[in-house]
């Protein structure tokens, strides 16, 4: 038996009346949470694959656990994906069924069969049986959708006893008990926020916080309402959640005015590259802020700093199941629990997987992230520099919201821009002189702590800031720098063209 589904057993029978999970608008206990995901299983028994197309609620954790206990293939559907990504992943992924609180959305761009209304928590939901689905043998694994960097969504098979592995792991590390509220907060069909905010606290006991994505104030990859995601934050005291570099920029923000709660103990971040200068920033305002690094080919979580081994800069030390080493030309190779490949593609497991990252490893055991190897920006200098070290900086600074830096054979690098909201606030013209003129200050003060050749010397402002709706943000908050470049190829080009003016 899964032992995620044993552990719920175990609290529902030994703690049936303790929390379980906390929404917007019902609380559960342990006993109803079992009974509920039990109840679902056996509908979920009648197929194959289940695919789970759900906003945040606790009708998706149900949903999720029940796909484990019915012991078939679960897909979380993101609800950010596109149409078009959505049928490439229904087709691709071979989903006999889909539960979800959109079916006119799912109905009109995939060919369904038969469908019935069923409640979940509280919530109206439709199970959707798809025409011509696969019925192949059940699999008990989990296939998470990446963005990739084309756009097309690549299924990444994960068998279940290595996610329940990396589950115990990131339990024993960041020290989780029954006595922790986890904030659910970044959609969870993100594969690190489903381990991290659901299975850590399952198997600690702990209560889960899952409040309805309008109450967090977080409206879509780049829209966020400030007032409410504080007051979300203070309402449900959270001892613990999981925050990209953006969310934890803003609740630095927060924590200066006071409109942090004091409830935190370990705020783990990650998903993208994060600047010195912000976790200084936190670490000086008292946050428990705990850098880490993995991606969803290694099951999410490698390394992290715990609460007893941290140290700055670092994404820390190899989980106990991870495995870590550095290749001859910088790059990071991982051990471990690996995936078993793409579905659908020809990749054969693996025993170690090549990330793609640059890093090195110190003399204690800790890891320190350089870039991404396909995106190392090479001078006309013949300077190498990972444009991620750069935007991380850019991205700290109070007036810079979003970066994505590019340069590759030219003489320095440049950068196109999305202010912040603090800046836009106070500039409510759109991209007039007096933007430029606060961006520039911002553009010295972050260069006075680079070196020479890694500063930005000409930028542009962005029309817009990067989403996953427009392509120009992954799932997981990175820039995806073709898809930019591409977009803003014209503003780049002329940056470098006003250069050879002057040269000449």
């Amino acid at each position: 038996m899964s032992n995620l589904i044993q552990r719920l057993q175990q609290l529902a029978a030994y703690s049936p009346s303790a929390p379980a999970i906390t929404g917007s608008d019902i609380t559960l206990d342990w006993s109803t949470l079992h009974s509920a995901a039990t109840s679902l299983a056996q509908d979920f028994r009648h197929y194959a694959t289940v695919g789970i197309h759900l906003h945040n609620s606790p009708a998706w954790i149900i949903s999720d656990l029940a796909a484990i206990q019915a012991k078939v293939r679960n897909i979380p559907l993101p609800t950010f994906f596109s149409d078009q990504q959505l049928h490439h992943a229904m087709v691709d992924g071979h989903i006999d069924a889909i539960i979800t609180n959109d079916p006119d959305r799912l109905t009109s761009i995939a060919k369904v069969s038969y469908y019935r209304d069923i409640v979940v928590a509280g919530r109206q939901l439709t199970l959707i049986q798809l025409e011509n689905a696969s019925r192949q043998s059940p699999v008990a694994d989990k296939v998470t959708y990446t963005s990739g960097t084309t756009g097309t969504p690549r299924g990444v098979i994960l068998p279940l006893e290595h996610i329940e592995t990396e589950a115990q792991s990131l339990s024993a590390a960041s020290s989780a008990t029954n006595q922790d509220r986890a904030l659910a907060l970044l959609p969870l069909s993100t594969l690190l926020e489903n381990i991290g905010s659901v299975y850590v606290p399952v198997l600690a006991g702990a209560e889960i916080i899952v409040p309805d994505p309008l109450e967090t104030g977080l409206l879509g990859s780049s829209h966020i309402d400030l007032k409410a995601f504080s007051s979300m934050l203070n309402k449900y005291r959270p001892t613990t959640m999981i925050l990209p570099p953006q969310l934890l920029k803003l609740a630095v923000g927060l924590a200066r005015q006071r409109l942090l709660p004091d409830s935190f103990r370990y705020i783990a971040v990650g998903g993208a590259p994060v600047g010195t200068a912000l976790l200084q920033q936190a670490s000086e305002l008292g946050l428990p802020v705990y850098q880490g690094y993995g991606l969803s080919e290694a099951c999410s979580v490698l390394t992290v700093n715990r609460p007893d081994e941290q140290r700055p800069g670092s994404v820390g030390k190899p989980l106990p199941h991870a495995h870590i080493r550095i290749n001859d030309d910088g790059e990071i190779i991982a051990g471990g629990t690996i995936y078993k490949g793409y579905l659908n593609q020809s990749d054969q497991p693996v025993a170690e997987l090549a990330t793609g990252d640059l890093g090195y490893i110190d003399e204690d055991g800790y890891l320190f992230i350089s870039g991404r190897k396909k995106d190392t920006i090479i001078t006309d200098y013949g300077r190498n520099i990972a444009p991620e070290w750069i935007e991380s900086e850019l991205q700290a600074h109070a007036h810079i919201a979003q970066a994505a830096v590019f340069g590759n054979g030219k003489p320095f690098p440049s950068a196109i821009l999305v202010p912040s909201t603090t800046l836009n606030a106070k500039l409510t013209n759109g991209k007039n002189s007096s933007m430029v003129t606060e961006l520039n200050v911002a553009i010295d003060e972050v260069n006075q702590h680079l070196p020479d050749y890694a500063r930005i010397t000409r930028f542009q402002v962005a029309d817009e800031p990067f989403s996953t709706r427009n392509g120009e943000l992954t799932s997981n908050g990175r820039p995806r720098r073709n898809i930019i470049a591409q977009n803003y190829s014209k503003q780049i080009s002329e940056i470098y063209e006003e250069l050879n003016e002057y040269l000449l």
